[in-house]
């Protein structure tokens, strides 16, 4: 966390001595410089916090682990103290066998004093009593023998079951630190982007917002929405104005959007562009295309196509793909959630990654 505030103080620091720079700067280098000292700023920003988040959560896993610790720890200690009232139980039943031999030896010393005379009435006598004795004696060790046994196994498992979850807690929090520690690195290099990094992103920022200028009847309407992801920005074209219910054929109503949109993409020529097909998940029923996967590629290619209508555009720098069901942006859970997961993308990645 330290690590975290030093990193905000200097970039503090750093805006703060922005007027001091503006002396030698003009007007123009001014303002992108500021842009620079706030997108960077941004960017610590995300990272830090992402980085508190992760610790927050290895600090909760370990205050997890050690509360389970300890509950296992007491039930080891149930246990114990139930080896302890078992060994009592053992110690009071070998008493009782200990009695029962002496009765028995009383009883065959009565039996010996008439032996003499009943001895060829009675040996078959004597032989049962010192079998029956013998008997008894083989099933009281047997029970002592199988408690001590069943107690050693349920401590054994327990033991085992609380190793197993130590070695868990153990992965988790090396998961969670080896987490931070990315992020504590990509925290350390976005101190180092290059220059023409910076200039890249201002570029993507420019691209969004003429975008968002020429489409914004589009947009408004709900039927093309912006948005970033990972340095990328993202114009997702609604299925409504685009295309019919199983069909790969573009509609009329699209084309003046598509045009503006080829128009700006022109303007930055160095982008490479990937033109990316989205169904619902429900399984196609028509007769064109065997499935969602060839229906998704084909509207695709579609837009690819009416794209590169436009001469200034490089088709080297563009893509095309299908992508079916398997990568929805909401759950296919309600009939709205499938119209908007029904989509064409036109994804603008910069030239710097």
């Amino acid at each position: 966390m330290r690590k975290g505030l030093l990193v905000m103080a200097a970039l503090a620091a750093a805006l703060y001595s922005v007027p001091t720079q503006a002396a030698l700067l003009g007007g123009d280098d001014l303002a992108k410089c500021k842009n620079d000292m706030v997108a960077t700023e941004l960017k610590y920003k995300y990272c830090y916090k992402d980085k508190i988040s992760a610790e927050r959560e290895l600090e909760q896993l370990r205050r997890q682990y050690n509360n389970e610790t300890a509950n296992f720890k007491k039930t080891i200690a149930d246990l114990e103290r139930q080896l302890e009232s078992l060994t009592s139980e053992l110690e009071a039943l070998r008493l009782e066998l200990t009695q029962e031999k002496d009765l028995s030896a009383q009883r065959i010393a009565e039996l010996n004093a008439t032996i003499d005379i009943l001895r060829t009435k009675s040996s078959g006598r004597e032989q049962e009593l010192m079998k029956a004795q013998k008997e008894a004696e083989a099933r009281y060790q047997k029970q002592i023998a199988d408690l001590q046994q069943q107690l050693k196994d349920q401590g054994d498992a327990h033991r085992k079951a609380l190793e197993t979850l130590r070695q868990e807690r153990d992965a988790e929090v090396a998961k969670l630190q080896q987490m931070v520690d990315n992020l504590t690195e990509e925290l350390a290099s976005l101190k180092k982007l290059t220059k023409a990094q910076k200039e890249e992103l201002e570029r993507l920022k420019a691209q969004e917002d003429e975008l968002a200028k020429q489409l914004e009847k589009e947009i408004q309407a709900g039927e093309i929405r912006l948005k970033k992801f990972h340095d990328k920005l993202i114009i997702n074209v609604d299925n409504r104005i685009s295309f019919d219910s199983g069909s790969a054929e573009l509609k009329k109503e699209v084309f003046v959007a598509f045009k503006k949109i080829g128009k700006i993409l022109a303007s930055y020529p160095e982008n490479r562009i990937m033109i990316e097909g989205h169904t619902d998940n429900d399984a196609y029923r028509g007769s064109t295309f065997k499935d969602n996967w060839e229906l998704s590629t084909e509207r695709a290619l579609s837009v690819l196509r009416n794209l590169l209508k436009n001469q200034d555009l490089d088709p080297n720098r563009f893509s095309a793909v299908g992508y079916s069901e398997y990568q929805p942006i909401v759950p296919n859970d309600s009939s709205q959630n499938k119209a908007l997961n029904r989509r064409v993308d036109i994804v603008v990645v910069p030239r710097a990654k």
